[in-house]
């Protein structure tokens, strides 16, 4: 029997010391982290899992470290060539457009993650207008974790984020191609809606469907956004196995062409890796 082949469109990967910061913020705050392991180790594990492509995220939570993050993400996928490397900015960094340049001209990388919870600066805020604008231009993909979800006492993120707030950014840019990771957590139906009204918003699954979270996700609003859902895994920073996500998805029954997409498929169009694949996962 062939391994499951897919594609993680959601994986962290630092430096380490940054990760140390994370994982020590996740003891404290959130949940204990299974893997505590480095980047190579990260992607040797979701490549022995089956994964073929993994699409790098990370995120500055200061101004002026994002040139040196992007460097980094940089290097990594010159070191594995299955990485799809994202950037990252920070609306305070210094030579913002000369930044911006680097990352998506002389690296070529797909796009840029923004941490709004990390940041504390909301997705409508205008210091971030500069950086959706260059995302358009260059015509890249944004990843923008906006949504009030998940739940992490004692932090509270409804002022800072969620779905009305978001919508004010496409109904400004409804030309950017927007992904909203955690299928909008905590504000899954809002999301979906605002997915129904504007076409370049896709999603990811993030940890909202491993029965982690007390969360019951509509399998109809699934297969309704069938082509723009995408397989995320968030690893490392999970506190169950790395096959428990894949495991869920397919004991909803969503059929396997759905399977597909939000395993494959999707990724490959999004990402613009090549033709759909069909029958082979």
């Amino acid at each position: 029997m062939s391994k499951f082949r897919f594609i993680d469109s959601h994986v962290h990967l630092f430096p380490e010391p940054l990760f140390h910061s994370i994982w020590k913020w996740f003891d404290e705050f959130a949940w204990p982290i299974k893997y505590k392991v480095s980047a190579d180790e990260v992607i040797g594990l979701l490549t022995n899992l089956g994964a073929e492509r993994l699409v790098l995220y990370n995120y500055s939570h200061k101004a002026d470290i994002s040139s040196s993050l992007n460097e980094w993400s940089y290097n990594l996928t010159q070191k594995y060539p299955q990485l799809i490397g994202f950037a990252t900015a920070h609306p305070d960094d210094d030579n913002l457009s000369a930044l911006l340049y680097t990352a998506f001209v002389d690296y070529n990388l797909y796009g840029l993650k923004i941490q709004c919870h990390v940041n504390k600066i909301p997705s409508d805020d205008e210091r971030m207008f500069p950086i959706y604008e260059k995302i358009i231009e260059y015509d890249k993909i944004l990843n923008i974790h906006a949504g009030t979800g998940p739940i992490l006492r004692p932090y509270d993120f409804s002022e800072i984020c969620g779905v009305n707030r978001f919508k004010k950014v496409v109904k400004r840019y409804p030309d950017l191609r927007c992904i909203f990771p955690h299928l909008g957590a905590e504000e899954f139906e809002e999301f979906f809606d605002l997915m129904r009204e504007y076409k370049n918003i896709w999603t990811d699954t993030t940890m909202m469907l491993t029965g982690f979270f007390p969360h019951d996700i509509n399998p109809e609003r699934l297969v309704e956004f069938q082509d723009r859902i995408l397989y995320g895994s968030d690893t490392p920073n999970i506190p169950y196995d790395l096959q428990t996500e894949i495991n869920y998805i397919k004991k909803l029954g969503l059929g396997k062409e759905v399977e597909d997409k939000i395993f494959y498929n999707n990724a490959k169009s999004l990402f613009n890796l090549g033709p759909a694949r069909k029958g082979e996962l």
